[in-house]
């Protein structure tokens, strides 16, 4: 009898890490999982809304809707991936608090602020943002193309020399 006691104490006191480990890593995803949603979800879903309604204007209603409906559907599954397999892969590079701390980050108020600037394409600074990238990649495509052979197909996402 004293032996299994002792079993069983020793088993219990062994397993209590293990759970509590468990418990830990369920709360990181947890939290991981929020903090996803709230940022790269968030702005996932307002580029994704505002191209979609781009690419579906100059189509007829019916056809719009029909577009709107299979691609919303294809975006709502990969949307849940991506939540799933972020929130994982946050929750075994940070831990607990550090989760906590991003959390609050992107729920204080002048960071809100700060990114509501940065996302609307009528801003300033994303004028000035998107001109600069622009130019950047330009003189990227124009000396890649100085160092391509004759004949040489074009690089992707660069117009054909004429």
């Amino acid at each position: 009898m004293t032996r299994l006691l002792a079993t069983l104490m020793l088993t219990t006191a062994l397993c209590a890490p293990f759970a509590a480990h468990a418990d830990d890593a369920a709360d990181r995803v947890a939290v991981a999982k929020d903090l996803v949603q709230k940022t790269l979800i968030k702005n996932l879903e307002t580029g994704f809304t505002g191209a979609l309604e781009k690419t579906v204007q100059p189509m007829p209603e019916d056809k719009a809707e029909a577009i709107r409906k299979e691609v919303r559907a294809e975006f709502d599954k990969q949307r849940e991936v991506m939540i799933e397999g972020l929130s994982k892969a946050y929750a075994e590079k940070f831990n607990l608090d550090e989760l906590k701390h991003l959390s609050g980050i992107y729920d204080d108020k002048i960071y809100q602020k700060f990114q509501a600037i940065n996302s609307d394409p009528a801003s300033t600074v994303t004028v000035i943002s998107q001109g600069a990238v622009t130019k950047i990649l330009n003189m990227l495509a124009i000396a890649s193309a100085g160092d391509r052979p004759a004949g040489a197909p074009p690089l992707p996402g660069t117009a054909p020399a004429k």
